[in-house]
Parts: C-alpha cells; structure tokens; sequence
C-alpha cells in the first residue's frame, strides 16, 4: 500500500494545473495565482475563513499582508461569473454525458452576524426555522457516473431586489446556463419548483424535466376540457400497478396517467411507498415513450435528488461554509463559487487515485473496497486534507531561475 506522502505530488500537480485552465477562461495572472493559493489552502484546511488559508499559505511575508492580499481578490466585482464560466467550459464533455441536472435553493445561516452586507431573513430547511442569512441556488448533475457542481450562487433578494431579482429569476438562469451546455439534460426539481413561470419555460423550450407537485395545482383531464381538477385528488385516484425497485432496494408502487396543463399534454404519475403505502408522491413530466419507459425515467431521475442534499451538507460540514466571515457581499459571492470549484475538484478525481487517497489514509472501515459509500466525497475530502497537510506547498520558482536561460543560445537539438 502507499504510503499518504507518496500521492501528494500528483494532488499538487492537479491543483497546479488549474492555473493554465484559469488564465485560459480569460482570468487575469495575479488574480490566477491568489485563487490557485486560495483553492489548495482551502483543500488542505477544510475552511473558509480568509484568515486560516492565508496562514496555512506560510508565505515568508506577515499573514496579515496574505490575507489583505487574498482578501482584495475575493472583493472582485463579477469574479464569480468568471469562475463558473472557466468551470463549465473545462467540465463540458463530462456534464454532456450525464442524463440529470438537479436543483434545489438551499440556505447559509448567519445567526451572530451583523454587519454582513446583504443580510435577509431565510428559512433554515433542517431546523424549520427563520433566521439572518443568504438563499444559495445549486445545480449539479448527476448520473450512475457519480456527481457534477455545475452552477452555485449565493443572493439575498433584499440586496438584488432593486435589479429586479427574484427566486424565480435566479431558477431560470441557472436552469438556462446549463441548458446552453446540455440541451438534452432532464432537469428534476423538487415541490419548491411546482411554479408556472418554470413550466413555461420548460415547455416553450421543449425542455425536458421532472418535478415533484404541490397540493395546490390544478389540471385538466382532456385536452378541450374546461374544469380543472386538483392534482392531488387526480393522482390519489391513479392505480400504482406496477412495482419499481430503486437503487438503494427499496421498493415503490407507481402508475401514470395522461394530464393537461396550459393546453400540454404531460405524464402525471402518483408513488407510494410499499412500507407506507398511505404515503402519496405525485409527480409531472414530459417524459417520451411506454408507460414503463416513463415511470422508469421518473423514479430513476428523482432518486438522484438527494444527491444535492448530500452535496449540501458536504459543502456545510466539510469545508464550514456557514463560517465564512467576509463583510462584501461580491467577495461572499466569489468565496462560495470558490468553495463550489474546490470540492468539484475532490469529485474530478480518477477513480484509481481516489482508491488510492482512501485506502492510504485509512478511512475505509474494515480496510475493504466493498465499505466504500455510495457518496464517498465526505472521505476523498478528508483524504485529500491529509495528503496536502503531510507535504508542503509547492515554491514557485525563482525569477532570477526563470530568466537565466534568455540570453543562452538554444538549439533544438
């Protein structure tokens, strides 16, 4: 078995690499570095606090002028935009390849902070409670191949109210920033996407897409019909024939029926879980094919739902995202997409490196492949932090190193 130092140098290397993807997407060199720096203190500390990753840096000048330095970079006005655009266009042929792209708005919580600039009250999804913080829109592809971060944002409505910003708004360009890259994509959005705005889009682009419904929309049963029915009266009608399996083995009672919604023919289907059968799911679709074909597609794509959940708490846990403490509300933006790009970069690994990162740091546990998680990323973080914090950072060379060569005569032989 290896040894944990003996994988650090291709870590570094990959890390290192992300410069030339970086001043390729048009970044400017000096902004380049400091997110390059920003990014591999950020691996190895699992933090977000500027002040922690300029002091892992140990660069030979105070960590104070690090994290001025650091600081004034993260404070660049649309450094986020720039960020997920270089990410997109270098993750392209991977996010092409995989069938789903789910989102969810999710928050951050900021309880003690004050002087935050932007500060409004959301609702905090685990505790069922409303306190100071920001809405946070994700959107990830995921598949049988594992998990791309495609697109994040953090945005406060009270900040961004005066550009006309809305949730629906925020939903609808990232749904169409990854529309530009995947036309094919199957989008599946949980109750929080059962909005007209969002069925227009979807079925004005033709635009394939799975959502979960609320209690509150209504559908028509015929094509020339005028009364509208609710939804959930339709679906707890619908008779759940046919059993479907999912990947985790539990087992569903599903069946579909034809329904109408502003003059389109959409599949509704209604769920019930076989240990709680009194429990109905319903969902909508334009989903194309049988019957089977489509309760397949939908339960299929709405099983990987939870895998922005997953991403979610990583995100929060693993790196402490809630504890980051900037006060500009551009540098609060550029931190998280940064975040974003970081953990994308735990997920791009190589499977066989990953086996590797895993077994070397001993967090597999009986030593056996088989305990591999399906969502092994909380691991591979863990790993990667041991790896960059029992090596250290690469030195940049030397410019008198650099220069040495121009005034020698060069042949290619």
């Amino acid at each position: 078995m290896e040894n944990i130092r003996d994988l650090a140098p291709e870590i570094q290397q990959r890390i290192s690499g992300m410069k030339q993807v970086l001043l390729n997407g048009g970044i400017s060199v000096p902004v380049t570095k400091n997110i390059v720096l920003l990014m591999w203190a950020m691996l190895r500390e699992r933090s977000v606090q500027v002040t922690v990753l300029a002091r892992a840096l140990e660069e030979k000048i105070s960590p104070k002028k690090t994290w001025e330095r650091l600081r004034r970079t993260m404070g660049k006005t649309g450094l986020w935009k720039a960020l997920l655009g270089v990410h997109r266009k270098a993750n392209a042929p991977r996010i092409r390849e995989m069938r789903y792209c789910v989102i969810d708005i999710s928050d951050i919580q900021k309880k003690y902070a004050r002087k935050m600039e932007g500060l409004a009250r959301v609702r905090d999804g685990d505790k069922k409670e409303i306190g100071d913080g920001y809405w946070w829109v994700n959107v990830v592809m995921a598949d049988t191949g594992g998990i791309v971060p495609v697109y994040s944002e953090l945005y406060s409505l009270d900040r961004e109210g005066h550009e006309q910003a809305s949730e629906n708004k925020k939903l609808l360009e990232a749904m169409e920033w990854v529309h530009a890259v995947h036309p094919k994509a199957r989008f599946v959005i949980d109750r929080g996407g059962d909005r007209g705005v969002l069925y227009g889009w979807f079925i004005r682009e033709k635009v394939p897409f799975i959502v979960r419904g609320q209690d509150s929309r209504s559908v028509r049963l015929h094509a020339d019909s005028v009364k509208a029915t609710n939804i959930k009266e339709v679906a707890a009608r619908i008779k759940t024939t046919r059993r479907y399996e999912s990947r985790t083995g539990r087992g569903f009672r599903v069946g579909v029926k034809r329904i109408y919604l502003d003059g389109e023919a959409l599949w509704l289907a209604a769920s019930r879980r076989e240990e709680e059968p009194n429990a109905l799911s319903w969902f909508l679709t334009n989903a194309e094919g049988s019957r089977e074909q489509v309760i397949d597609t939908i339960m299929e794509g709405y099983g990987y739902r939870w895998r922005v959940e997953e991403y979610h708490r990583q995100l929060k846990q693993d790196y402490a995202l809630e504890s980051m403490c900037l006060r500009e509300y551009e540098a609060l933006k550029n931190l998280t997409v940064l975040v974003v790009i970081a953990a994308a970069f735990v997920m791009r690994l190589p499977e066989s490196l990953a086996l590797k990162l895993v077994a070397a740091a001993h967090l597999l546990p009986h030593n056996r492949l088989r305990d591999l998680p399906s969502y092994q990323f909380y691991m591979l973080s863990a790993a990667v932090s041991w790896v960059l914090a029992a090596c250290r950072k690469l030195p940049q060379k030397a410019l008198y190193l650099r220069k040495r060569d121009y005034f020698q005569l060069s042949l290619p032989l």
